[in-house]
């Protein structure tokens, strides 16, 4: 039987440091079903560093080139 790989999973004390949201915000959006997917684990909120990472690239703003010139 190969083993199985289970990832390092965040606490939401963690998630908060990670992404400077507060608990309150991570709470409220687990009660409303929205933001980062977690894990349910008995009475634990586990996150997986894998949806942490793909929220923070989904707040990802990006710009211009500041050396790109615009055409007029």
């Amino acid at each position: 039987m190969a083993a199985v790989v289970i990832p390092d999973l965040l606490t939401p004390e963690d998630v908060a440091e990670i992404t400077d949201l507060s608990l309150d915000t991570l709470a409220q959006w687990r009660s409303q079903r929205r933001g980062i997917p977690y894990l349910k684990i008995g009475r634990a909120v586990r996150y997986d560093p894998a949806e942490v990472q793909a929220y923070l690239e989904r707040c990802r703003v990006s710009v211009s080139d500041p050396h790109e010139r615009r055409r007029k």
